[in-house]
Order: structure tokens, then sequence, then C-alpha cells
């Protein structure tokens, strides 16, 4: 059993010998390729994973602005002398400044329906965007190359000093 041992010792597999009753075993066993084959069962996984987190972020993000900008817009009309100006401005300047390097002149649409201008009148205001799906070539859960979200504000005309 000894000389068996010095031999495999020679050859560096000695560790990897199990010796029981004068025979001795070599257990050889790697486990190098199946660690492999479950990271590339896992990484498209994991990568799709991340790209809808990303993606929901993105929608989520432009739900807020648009929700946001639909109220600003409202809250301006029923301020201001000309209401469907006024709102579409403050949509605009409030669209601009949170929505940084996207291109959403070609993308936003503005609805203003007013009733009137006299004080108590209802003024609506509806914004429209459509938010490109980037990663619509791995995550393949919509028809379109884009995202319709809508924000709607109603408020009423103030009285003007």
């Amino acid at each position: 059993m000894k000389k068996m041992k010095d031999k495999l010792s020679k050859n560096k597999l000695a560790k990897h010998a199990i010796c029981y009753r004068e025979k001795c075993v070599l257990n050889i066993k790697d486990d190098g390729g199946s660690a492999l084959i479950e990271f590339a069962l896992i990484v498209p996984l994991l990568i799709i994973f991340i790209a809808g987190i990303i993606e929901f972020g993105f929608i989520l993000n432009a739900k807020i602005v648009v929700n946001s900008a639909s109220y600003e817009g409202a809250k301006a009309a029923s301020l201001g002398k000309e209401p469907k100006n006024e709102a579409i401005g403050a949509v605009l300047n409030y669209v601009s400044s949170n929505m940084p390097g996207w291109s959403y002149e070609e993308r936003l649409k503005t609805d203003v329906i007013c009733e009137g201008i006299m004080p108590g009148d209802l003024v609506t205001v509806k914004v429209s965007y459509n938010i490109p799906l980037f990663f619509r070539k791995i995550i393949p859960y919509f028809n379109d190359d884009s995202f319709s979200i809508t924000g709607e504000s109603t408020v009423q005309i103030e009285e003007k000093e």
C-alpha cells in the first residue's frame, strides 16, 4: 500500500487517492465544468431580469413625470389669463426639466379642455407620452416599439386679482 501511495505522490495525485485494504483508487472529481454550465444557464435569465427592472424604472419615471406635468399644466391654466397657452407652456416646461435627454417633442401630446374662462369653470389637461422601449429585443412583451402613458388632471379656474 505504501508503494502505491509513493507512486501516486510522484504523479502528484496522492491527494485524490483513496486507499482501503491495500487497494488504492483514484478519486478525481472536478466540478469546474458543471459550474460553468450552471453559470451559462443562469446568466441569460439574470440579464432578462435586470433589463426588466431597468425598463420598469424608465416606465415608472415617465408615468410620474406625465402625471405631475398634467397637474402643473392644470394648475397653471387655472391661474392664467389664457388657460390653454398657460397649460401647454407649463407642461412643456415641467417635462423638459424632468426628462432631460429624452426627445419628448415628437412623443408628447397635450390636450387642454376648457369649459370657459370664468372662475369656477373646469379645466382638464391630458398629457400623453409614448415612451420608447429600450430592451424590446431582449424582452419581447410589447408589440410596438413604444408604450403609451397618459396623465389627466382637472381643476377649477380661480379668481384672478
